[in-house]
C-alpha cells in the first residue's frame, strides 16, 4: 500500500492541475486579434488633419519635424505629434454593424462630426470617420475610407484622436537638465535669490548647493529646480515679439548649465506681468508663455517659504517647557 501512495499523490496533483487549467480557460482557443484599420510607417506620414466639430487641426511633418498649420502655429512638444500617428494606426474595429448600409445618416455618418485623416508621401489619404455614440456605452459608429462598412469603434480610440491644439503645445517656458544646471538666479518684484551648485562633480540630488551664503543639501535644492521646471501654461503661446515690455521685465530668470566638457552657457528668461499672468520668453526665442503670476510669486518667495517651514519644524521638534512647580511645594 505504501508503494501506491506516491502514485496516488501524483494522480491527485494531475487532476488538480487539469481542473485549475480548465477553470482558467487554458485549453480554449483564443480568438484572433482584430487587425488594425491601417498600417502606416510614421516616417511616410507627411501630415494629418483632425476635424472635431467646428475645430480643425492640421499638422505637417518635414524632415522629421512637426509643425501646426491650422488653426495657427504653436510651439509643439516632442511627444504628442508623433504619438497621434501611433494612436491612428492602433485604432481597431470592435465588430461590424452593417456591411453595406443604405442610409449612413442613421449612424451619424452622412456628415460625420469627427474625421481623422492621415496623408502619406505618395499622396494616399486614409480617413477614419466617427458618427454617433452606440447604444452600448463606450462605443461609436465609424467607417474607414471608401469602404461602406459601418462598425463599432471603442471610445478610447476616439478620445486619443480627438485632440485640441493645446494638447500638442509645449507648455513649459523653461526646460531644465537637472544634472547640467550650475546656477539659477531669480529676480521678481524685489524678491531675489541665487542657487549655485557647489559640488559640480556630483548628481544634483547628492551635491551640496549654495543659496546665497547658505548651504543647501541636494534634496532641498531639488525643490528649487522643480519650481522652475514646473512653471506651466494652460493658454496658447504667442510670438514673443507681440509681448510688450519684455525689454523692461518684471521677471528675470537666468539658468546656467554646463555640457559634458564643463563649458557653461547661460539662458536668460524675461517676464512681463499682465493682469493675473506673467508672459515669459527665453531671450532670442520666438515664443512667449503665459504663466500664472501666483506661480512666479511662489518661485520668488521660495527661500522665505522654506525658511518658515524649517522654523516651524524646529519649533515642533523642540521639547515643551517644564511646568512650573507648585508654589507650596517650593516652600517645603
Amino acid at each position: 500500500m505504501k508503494r501506491l501512495i506516491p502514485t496516488l499523490v501524483l494522480v491527485l496533483l494531475c487532476i488538480g492541475g487539469f481542473w485549475y487549467a480548465s477553470s482558467k480557460d487554458f485549453f480554449k482557443e483564443k480568438p484572433p486579434e482584430t487587425p488594425a484599420l491601417v498600417t502606416v510607417s510614421k516616417q511616410d506620414v507627411t501630415g494629418y488633419t483632425i476635424k472635431n466639430g467646428d475645430t480643425v487641426v492640421e499638422m505637417a511633418q518635414k524632415d522629421g519635424k512637426w509643425t501646426m498649420t491650422k488653426p495657427s502655429a504653436l510651439p509643439l512638444n516632442d511627444y504628442e505629434p508623433g504619438a497621434w500617428v501611433d494612436s491612428f494606426t492602433n485604432a481597431k474595429k470592435e465588430k461590424t454593424v452593417d456591411a453595406n448600409p443604405s442610409d449612413l445618416a442613421q449612424f451619424g455618418l452622412a456628415q460625420p462630426n469627427q474625421e481623422f485623416t492621415v496623408t502619406l508621401k505618395d499622396g494616399t489619404k486614409h480617413t477614419l470617420s466617427v458618427g454617433d455614440p452606440v447604444a452600448v456605452q463606450g462605443f461609436y459608429y465609424a467607417k474607414f475610407g471608401s469602404s461602406p462598412e459601418v462598425f463599432q469603434l471603442a471610445e478610447m480610440h476616439v478620445t486619443s484622436l480627438a485632440k485640441q491644439p493645446l494638447d500638442f503645445m509645449e507648455k513649459s517656458p523653461v526646460k531644465l537638465n537637472y544634472e547640467a544646471v550650475r546656477s539659477i538666479a531669480v529676480d521678481y518684484k524685489g524678491g531675489k535669490w541665487t542657487l549655485t551648485k557647489a559640488e559640480t562633480d556630483k548628481k544634483s540630488y547628492e551635491a551640496n548647493w549654495k543659496l546665497g551664503d547658505q548651504e543647501v543639501k541636494g534634496a532641498d535644492a531639488s525643490a528649487y529646480l522643480d519650481k522652475v521646471s514646473f512653471l506651466t501654461t494652460d493658454q496658447p503661446a504667442k510670438a514673443s515679439a507681440e509681448v510688450k515690455g519684455l525689454d523692461q521685465p518684471d521677471l528675470r530668470l537666468e539658468v546656467k548649465e554646463a555640457d559634458a566638457e564643463g563649458k557653461e552657457t547661460a539662458a536668460l528668461y524675461t517676464g512681463k506681468l499682465d493682469g493675473a499672468n506673467v508672459w515669459i520668453a527665453k531671450q532670442g526665442d520666438a515664443w512667449a508663455f503665459s504663466v500664472p503670476a501666483a506661480s512666479v510669486q511662489e518661485l520668488a518667495d521660495l527661500p522665505k517659504t522654506k525658511a518658515a517651514e524649517g522654523a516651524a519644524a524646529g519649533d515642533a521638534a523642540a521639547p515643551a517647557p517644564a511646568a512650573p512647580q507648585d508654589a507650596a511645594k517650593e516652600q517645603k
